[in-house]
């Protein structure tokens, strides 16, 4: 391995995790598996992340801010379309493995104190990514909503995509793509004003 600085072989442990965790899923990154995996030594890992829930929140929130990141999307997305991409009602092949991240991140929220607060802060920039549409829309007069009820609409609107997303792992009868989809759309709806 080429000698580089102490903040570039961690961004590169990240970036080895994140790929690791896209296509194996978050539960399984051990620290073994991904030095095996990505070539480096055990002891390199531990140098840079005092645990492997250290590591494993590191990588969550980069996946986060990676999945939320609407500059992936096409440049004639509308606004509405935008909201409905954050809130995962569209989610295509390539966004399903940050589904199956998200969800086993939920997963340890209660078999390890501090990833609650990791889980709490990739909701908060979800919340502010949703806000930020709400903004554009409310900008372009899309949007029929209160400024001060910005931050109310977006926990709710992640409230109900959290909720029927735990409502279809846990298979209910009804709760598949078209239902979650269309209560998402109902709820834009309702909320917006469109």
């Amino acid at each position: 391995m080429a000698y580089l600085s102490k903040s570039e072989r961690k961004q590169q442990i990240i970036d080895s995790a994140k790929k690791f965790v896209l296509s194996e899923g978050l539960n399984t990154l051990t620290v073994r598996k991904l030095a095996e995996k990505a070539e480096f030594s055990v002891g390199q890992v531990h140098h840079h992340f005092d645990s492997i829930h250290d590591l494993k929140s590191q990588v969550f929130l980069a996946l986060v801010h990676e999945n939320l990141n609407l500059n992936r999307l096409p440049d004639n997305v509308t606004t509405k379309e935008k909201l409905i991409y954050l809130l995962g009602s569209e989610a295509t092949t390539s966004e399903t493995p940050y589904i199956r991240v998200w969800n086993d991140a939920e997963s340890n929220v209660y078999s390890h104190p501090t990833f609650k607060q990791v889980y709490a802060q990739a909701i908060k920039i979800w919340q502010n990514s949703i806000i930020d549409v709400l903004r554009i829309g409310l900008e372009k007069k899309e949007f029929i909503i209160q400024l001060d009820r910005i931050n109310e609409i977006a926990l709710r609107l992640i409230s109900l995509a959290v909720g029927l997303e735990f409502l279809s792992n846990l298979e209910v009868e009804g709760v598949q793509f078209e239902f979650f989809h269309h209560q998402i759309i109902l709820a834009i709806q309702q909320e917006l004003g469109i």
